[in-house]
């Protein structure tokens, strides 16, 4: 960890918050967020995107800190966050989005041209994090501009690997900082405070393969004892769909989530055979090593993944896939199948109540600028909270839109201002 020191603030507070709204220069707010879209940041390469944050922080005049991921390798993954030191007299204030994106789909409109169409702004991260990040840099920098002296420490966090292990967030959370409230900007709507989210987990179920000749059909043919990896992996899935319906894990309710009971997804699916051409590789009679069918499949690989409610834990759902797996070996002894847990690391479900003081502040925020009270939401997602919370951080989470991964992926102009205002009102409220 390293910081940069710059001097506190000490300036009135004389203005309102509707004087610091005007504050706001649009124009600049826009321009913010192209140059966010722009720099590609993936999961895994955030490097380039944190040292334009971090030079934004640093022409604001907040002090700076950084925090390198022990897991770093060639591309020097670390959250930037910047602080402006408050009088001491209120409470510490963290206002967080994360820097990774997810890779754009193949028919992914205008991924990283920031175009601006109808009102609109499209490119990856403006249906996640980028719109909030930019709202809440702008904000930042509209009350500094302002003149209001903040209370308690104002610190802005740009965190990496969110859509991963979340180990930014985690760094930040075990680092010792003096947080007392967190407002993470992440997907939603304008009128919509989040205050529950569901759990993350993931496995790898990978199942064996055997033939007694290199001819899968012959094989059979020939009576020998053959297993088909593939096949195998087929029952497999069919057994975990089946666990989607009858399984007590996958029935229960929550008031803020829809449908019932810990969200399923079959993930990526691989396989082929050792040694035996590339089964990865594109049709064609172009060069390189070719994938044929001959060969019976003699491994298979599946990622499958939960979403599981408040109340639940990630070992329920383990639990869950390795008895429904278990049900399909029963159901045919060739299955040859393991299992293992690649993702949960502590993203676990969270939730507050309504009452708490991030979620008051925010909902007078967003009253302020809409005119009208929020509802209390939930999303069948996962975010950086779960870890500031168990670290005694008071959090909840108000973001941009839910148009993340979609094909038009886009904010319009008027959310991304509106988004800015909602947070210049929280920051007063809370800060000043």
């Amino acid at each position: 960890m390293s910081v940069k020191m710059t001097d506190a603030p000490n300036l009135s507070n004389t203005k309102t918050i509707d004087d610091v709204i005007a504050m706001l220069d649009e124009g600049k707010l826009i321009s913010l967020l192209r140059s966010l879209i722009k720099i590609p940041s993936y999961i895994g390469e955030e490097e380039e995107k944190a040292d334009f944050v971090q030079r934004e922080l640093e022409r604001m005049g907040l002090e700076i800190i950084e925090m390198v991921l022990p897991t770093a390798h060639s591309h020097r993954r670390r959250n930037v966050l910047g602080v402006e030191r408050g009088s001491g007299a209120g409470k510490n204030v963290m206002l967080c989005a994360h820097l990774d994106t997810h890779w754009p789909s193949v028919d992914h409109f205008s991924p990283h041209e920031a175009v601006v169409k109808d009102e609109k702004i499209y490119g990856i991260g403006t249906g996640d994090s980028l719109t909030p990040m930019a709202a809440m840099l702008a904000a930042i920098d509209t009350v500094k501009r302002s003149g209001v002296t903040v209370k308690g420490d104002l610190i802005f966090a740009a965190t990496v690997d969110e859509l991963g292990h979340k180990q930014g967030g985690q760094m930040i959370a075990e680092s010792g900082m003096k947080i007392d409230i967190c407002l993470e900007g992440d997907v939603g709507s304008p009128y919509e405070v989040f205050i529950c989210h569901t759990g993350k987990v993931e496995v790898e179920i990978r199942t064996k393969g055997s033939s007694g000749f290199i001819i899968g059909a012959f094989s059979e043919r020939a009576g020998h004892q053959t297993v088909n990896a593939v096949v195998s992996m087929n029952k497999i899935i069919n057994s975990l769909l089946e666990m989607k319906e009858e399984d007590p894990y996958f029935q229960v309710t929550h008031p803020l989530l829809n449908g019932t009971g810990a969200g399923l997804h079959i993930g990526p699916i691989i396989g082929g055979s050792v040694g035996f051409g590339l089964p990865t590789r594109p049709p064609g009679k172009g060069p390189g090593q070719h994938g044929v069918t001959i060969p019976l499949p003699t491994w298979c690989k599946l990622r499958v993944g939960g979403r599981y409610w408040p109340g639940q834990t990630a070992q329920g759902f383990v639990d869950a896939v390795t008895g429904w797996v278990d049900k399909a070996k029963a159901e045919d002894a060739t299955i040859e199948a393991e299992i293992d847990v690649y993702l949960d690391n502590g993203i676990t479900a969270w939730e507050t109540s309504e009452d708490a003081e991030a979620v008051q502040l925010i909902s007078e925020a967003v009253k302020h600028v809409h005119q009208q009270e929020p509802v209390m939401a939930g999303m069948i997602a996962s975010l950086e909270v779960p870890f500031y919370a168990r670290a005694g951080i008071d959090c909840v989470s108000y973001g941009g839109n839910t148009r993340v991964g979609s094909p038009d992926e886009h904010t319009t102009v008027k959310e991304l201002i509106d988004l800015t205002k909602v947070y210049i009102a929280f920051i007063m409220k809370a800060c000043s």
